[in-house]
């Protein structure tokens, strides 16, 4: 799949899960509305039951007191005679319980005209009674001036929430799992390629290295089957010597390719000794001197240790040395300024390998260790390498007890920071 087709199918996934994400907070919406009516409508039943309910106590309190069929407004003057408050809260709290409501409420009977609270359990909250949208007129029971009913739920919106917990959350849940199985997905695609480009490149790498000499070793074995080449033995010295140093370079590099796996597998043994690594770092310096000098550069040592004794594998730490300083010299066009450096802090010894190449950046960074990782060049093979060598460096500079870290910054160079501990 190329990287158009991975953006396009990531862009109508993405668009795919906002529109579910935005259906789900849709009927989460309509969900809690829905609730939110039900609950309006069982609160205005129960209040209407209590305002009934206080109707028909009062004919029946009438009836007993006037033998004669007397209307409320003229055989009673005042609503305090009508209602009675204990009476009217009982008959709420009845309600609200039968209705399945609760009890954090608050309630109280005004009058409109002045918005004076006749009684009632308010609790300090007049004004959102005066404006909750929970009132009944109570004109069915007192028709001389317009009083009204109100009730206020200070939790309102906690009760909702409760009652639609149980949806809500699975609903969460369930989007949950699907936005962490849709980043998971798209993280493994874009894994996966990243994988085969790295594979790709690798193979494209291991054929342009392996091209060079067995292209070599044929050309020599060519010359050396032409009968006048026998007549001149030093010819015939030149190309076979010319075959047996390409068959070791060609050998060289499988090893190196096999390396991959025995790294992975742990099949490595590490032979321990006591090292001076100021001496091992001087005699790797000066291995690469030549090709540095060549070049018209300089490798600078400043070995200011005074601790610098380690327990490890002569082989590994050498190769770990040899590696950081041929990246270096690779990375770095023209001429390569190398700096060596050591410096101890409590109970470690700090090598610093830096130059003034090309840089990496943030991203490359991030995969600089991993096998069979190089750094994208297209088609460009300048640089030789199978994306092994840091890999290395990084397995075996944390089986001798050490950390490698990498400070780079792009077109102004790198520094590879390594850890052992001193004996």
């Amino acid at each position: 799949m190329n990287k158009r087709k991975v953006h396009l199918f990531s862009a109508f996934a993405i668009f795919a899960m906002l529109g579910i994400i935005l259906t789900q907070v849709f009927w989460v919406n309509e969900a809690y509305q829905f609730r939110r009516e039900q609950f309006n409508q069982r609160v205005r039943v129960a209040m209407k039951s209590v305002s009934t309910q206080m109707l028909d106590f009062q004919i029946d309190s009438t009836a007993r007191q006037y033998p004669a069929p007397c209307d409320t407004v003229i055989c009673v003057k005042e609503i305090t005679e009508i209602i009675h408050p204990k009476l009217l809260d009982s008959l709420l709290r009845l309600e609200m319980e039968f209705m399945d409501i609760g009890d954090t409420y608050r309630y109280g009977v005004y009058h409109v005209q002045d918005s004076l609270f006749i009684f009632g359990d308010h609790g300090g909250a007049e004004a959102a009674l005066l404006a909750s949208s929970h009132q009944v007129p109570l004109s069915c029971i007192f028709r001389k001036d317009v009083y009204l009913f109100s009730v206020f739920f200070p939790e309102q919106d906690r009760i909702m929430m409760h009652q639609i917990i149980v949806p809500l959350s699975l609903s969460v849940l369930f989007l949950v799992i699907l936005l962490t199985s849709f980043y998971l997905i798209i993280r493994m695609m874009f894994r996966q390629k990243r994988l085969s480009q790295i594979k790709t490149d690798f193979i494209n790498n291991m054929t342009h290295e392996f091209k060079t000499p067995i292209a070599t070793i044929m050309l020599s074995s060519e010359m050396l089957m032409k009968p006048e080449i026998n007549r001149f033995p030093y010819k015939t010295r030149r190309y076979a010597s010319v075959i047996y140093d390409e068959n070791a370079r060609l050998q060289k590099q499988v090893e190196q390719v096999l390396q991959v796996s025995v790294l992975e597998k742990g099949q490595y043994k590490l032979k321990l000794q006591e090292l001076d690594l100021h001496m091992i770092i001087r005699r790797m310096a000066e291995y690469f001197a030549v090709t540095v000098q060549q070049r018209g550069g300089t490798i600078s040592q400043e070995l200011g240790a005074g601790k610098h004794f380690i327990r490890g594998d002569k082989v590994h730490i050498s190769n770990i040395i040899s590696n950081l300083l041929d990246n270096a010299i690779k990375y770095s066009p023209g001429q390569p300024e190398i700096t060596i450096s050591t410096r101890n802090k409590p109970g470690r010894i700090i090598i610093g390998i830096s130059d003034k190449g090309i840089g990496l950046s943030h991203e490359n960074r991030d995969h600089i260790f991993k096998k069979l990782y190089r750094v994208p060049t297209g088609n460009v093979h300048d640089v030789k390498g199978f994306g092994i060598g840091l890999y290395y460096v990084k397995t075996m500079v944390e089986a001798h007890g050490g950390s490698i870290g990498l400070e780079s910054e792009l077109n102004k160079g790198s520094t590879f920071i390594v850890e052992f501990p001193v004996v």
